[in-house]
């Protein structure tokens, strides 16, 4: 009985084409599109709610003077057919009212003086809450950066 000894068989299987973890930049140039297209959005209707002007909401002024917001419920709604008047125009700043402006605002949003001195009050005690966190912030972020330094020093 003769045995023929054969040399051991590797087998050779292909990678995978798409494997997960490839990204497009490393697959054959068929698999990717060699042209890039430009996407585009465009809006037919424009919605435009109208509100009253209010005190508070999530506008608090960073210097003085009360929180000037927008009501809670929209008095009017408008819907424009936008598709024919497309106009080109550069973004602009926000304008932003100082403390007499927000005042007489108010006042011409209903509020009596006195509720207007209330909503500057309370702006008042926001602000100062908001210092008083960042300053808690500050003390302990140098807290953990002095606790840093002692453990770098005691290790070497």
């Amino acid at each position: 009985m003769t045995t023929a000894t054969f040399p051991p068989v590797g087998w050779h299987v292909p990678a995978p084409m798409f494997l997960p973890w490839k990204t497009a930049e490393f697959l054959p140039p068929l698999a990717t599109s060699t042209t890039k297209h430009s996407k585009r959005i465009t809006f037919t209707t424009a919605t435009t709610y109208f509100f009253h002007v209010d005190c508070g909401g999530s506008a608090v002024p960073s210097d003085d003077g009360p929180p000037l917001g927008l009501a809670k419920t929209h008095t009017t709604l408008e819907c424009h057919d936008i598709y024919s008047q497309v106009l080109i125009t550069r973004p602009r700043r926000v304008r932003r009212y100082d403390h007499v402006e927000r005042m007489l605002l108010l006042q011409h949003a209903g509020y009596s003086r006195k509720q207007v001195a209330m909503c500057c009050f309370e702006g008042i005690a926001i602000r100062k809450s908001r210092l008083e966190s960042k300053d808690e912030e500050i003390v302990e972020d140098e807290g953990d950066d002095e606790q840093v330094k002692r453990r770098k020093i005691g290790t070497e």
